[in-house]
């Protein structure tokens, strides 16, 4: 699994497929697994790693949402349509919170200059596979991304 790591900084949307799958992140330096999700929902893996993670203006402006956790970025607010946000990406929010980086186009870039990832496609009648293996692999692999905040 795996096998194929691309550059975020190098591939365009199209390059990602609209089918269901696995997607990982891996830290570029050092090739190390840093986080494991799924792509269920319409739009697939080309919605969850484009139209979110990649995506500077995926935040979120409820401030129902906003924990302690996120202190760093509501210290150095950054407001969208008047309203104050923070990232929105459990993958993103998870590095903004590590790396104490603002929401948006500084956790995006941070993304883009330090993180590789790769996808496993599915055909769309494995939705509960993908899930459970999801599950299986982030207890078995203990990606840091995954459960630095649980």
């Amino acid at each position: 699994m795996w096998a194929i790591k691309y550059d975020p900084k190098l591939i365009s949307r199209n390059d990602i497929p609209i089918s269901i799958g696995l997607y990982a992140w891996f830290k570029k330096d050092i090739l190390e697994l840093a986080y494991i999700g799924k792509a269920i929902g319409r739009g697939g893996l080309r919605k969850r790693i484009w139209s979110q993670h990649l995506n500077p203006k995926y935040l979120e402006s409820r401030p129902d949402k906003f924990t302690k956790m996120d202190h760093f970025q509501l210290n150095n607010p950054i407001y969208h349509n008047n309203k104050l946000v923070i990232d929105k990406s459990a993958f993103r929010k998870n590095v903004s919170r590590i790396f104490s980086l603002k929401a948006g186009v500084d956790s995006v870039e941070y993304i883009k200059d330090n993180f590789l990832f790769a996808f496993e496609i599915f055909n769309h009648d494995e939705t509960n596979k993908v899930v459970e293996l999801e599950k299986q692999l982030i207890q078995e692999l203990k990606p840091i991304l995954n459960i630095a905040f649980r």
